[in-house]
């Protein structure tokens, strides 16, 4: 296989990189500078018979010319859209993606969006890691996905595996694509903006094309409405940018997700000071994992629950539609047998790729989370609390993280809240929000009715809603 002589765009992932340098004779486009590209494909023409390309850099009309020999065009990406296929089918050319290992992958980050634009979590952990907190008191309410009516533009591999996660949050799920497909439970629309005003979160996951091209437009967009969410996990060119970012700066649409953008890597500037804005740089399926295998992901990842009362049963399904497996440590074995029980939280934490605390606070709890079970969960593990700040020795927390014994964290409480250690501040494997696990709009008033209906209960003598003594 060394005589293939296999041209490299762009260096997009070290692994891929060096298995190409190993198995064939890799050209490195890079290597050449900008003005010299030319000379370099006429110097190397005949030996080049295979292109490497992703999202961004592919076989365009121009590069296959310049290519007599070449025969096999390989994309590091699920979308073709920036390879000439008629070219490509011209010359006989064949032509290769990457679709079902980065499935879960871009499905993961498409609720994770979803989630962190209507949870503000990115905001929220600025506002932590600012000193907000202690200085101005809690994080403003939010609004909670689970339960939010879903709408996917494009029911492919993505799209399903986005609709199977939704679903586990409560999720109503409806979708446009170019036909009607065979899932009775989710609601077919035959045009884009009749879905749009029908759910609360958009989530375009469609392939583009000539036909799919500004598919989000205006009219989308006014559709979905000053509430509504728009998720974009497929390419920046499915929407009108230009549109979108005037339908948020004038307050036209909620908030926005997004992975991709029109013109790439460049976003539009004015979305950098919006706080209804979750931006992330087309990192869909960049996982080391992925990247790898381009599928052991968040998907598949083994999970730990300390603690399976309401919340932790809740996490347990959620984390389930990612073909999570589930694991728990509780004072007593639950009847529930596909989640494995573990009698120690310490063969637990041995036993996970992420751990959550999820159960209630009192002696025997305190610092259920120590030095042990953080060693035992390994470097790469990570570590979530959204259950009482005390449950974790947070000296020992904090010194794993800074020494790099403890992959990450995600929490949202802690020992002596409103304070936070300052040493998680400069962190990048933290994301630190404010208590407010319960803070959404939906949460707090549904809290409020039980507070007046036990007093109300309890002025006409009638048994309590929820009684503690």
């Amino acid at each position: 296989m060394e005589s293939l002589g296999v041209l490299l765009l762009h260096p997009m992932n070290a692994y891929l990189e060096q298995e190409l340098d190993s198995r064939f004779r890799l050209f490195r486009f890079w290597d050449s500078p900008p003005d010299g590209r030319a000379e370099f494909l006429r110097a190397n023409s005949s030996a080049i018979r295979a292109v490497v390309g992703n999202a961004g850099y592919n076989a365009d009309a121009a590069l296959i010319d310049a290519l007599p020999s070449l025969e096999i065009v390989a994309s590091f990406s699920v979308g073709i859209d920036r390879v000439d296929l008629p070219k490509c089918r011209e010359r006989g050319i064949r032509v290769t993606n990457t679709p079902d290992v980065l499935t879960d992958d871009v499905a993961d980050l498409a609720v994770g969006l979803a989630i962190a634009a209507l949870r503000k979590i990115p905001q929220a952990d600025r506002y932590v890691r600012a000193g907000l907190w202690k200085a101005k008191g809690d994080y403003t309410l939010t609004t909670r996905f689970s339960g939010k009516r879903v709408a996917i533009l494009g029911l492919g591999r993505i799209g399903l595996a986005i609709a199977k996660r939704a679903e586990a949050f409560g999720c109503s799920i409806s979708y446009h694509s170019r036909s009607e497909k065979p899932f009775p439970n989710y609601k077919f629309f035959t045009n884009v903006v009749d879905l749009a005003a029908n759910c609360d979160v958009l989530i375009v996951a469609c392939s583009l094309n000539a036909e799919t091209h500004h598919m989000v437009n205006r009219k989308v967009m006014d559709a979905l409405g000053p509430d509504g969410v728009l998720i974009n996990i497929g390419r920046g060119a499915l929407v009108d940018e230009p549109e979108l970012v005037s339908a948020l700066l004038e307050k036209r649409l909620g908030a926005a997700g997004l992975d991709v953008f029109e013109h790439e890597p460049f976003a539009p500037e004015q979305l950098f000071s919006l706080d209804n804005v979750v931006l992330v740089p087309h990192v869909g399926s960049d996982t080391e994992e992925t990247c790898k295998a381009m599928a052991d992901l968040f998907s598949g990842k083994r999970v730990g629950i300390i603690g399976l009362g309401r919340i932790g049963l809740a996490i347990a399904t959620r984390v389930e539609a990612f073909d999570c497996p589930v694991n728990y440590y509780q004072r007593t074995k639950k009847d529930c047998p596909s989640y494995t029980y573990y009698p120690s939280v310490v063969e637990l934490a041995a036993n996970s790729d992420i751990l959550v605390v999820a159960c209630p606070l009192n002696e025997q709890t305190r610092h259920i989370v120590n030095r042990e079970v953080i060693e035992a969960l390994v470097p790469k593990g990570l570590l979530i609390n959204i259950g009482r700040g005390p449950h974790v020795d947070e000296p020992e927390l904090v010194s794993a993280l800074v020494e790099g014994r403890l992959g990450g964290a995600g929490l949202d409480v802690f020992e002596d809240e409103p304070n936070v250690p300052e040493a998680l501040f400069a962190l990048d494997n933290v994301v630190l929000v404010p208590h407010v696990g319960s803070g959404t709009h939906e949460t707090r008033q549904a809290m409020a009715d039980l507070v007046l209906g036990n007093l109300e209960a309890h002025v006409l003598k009638k048994p309590l809603l929820t009684p503690v003594v």
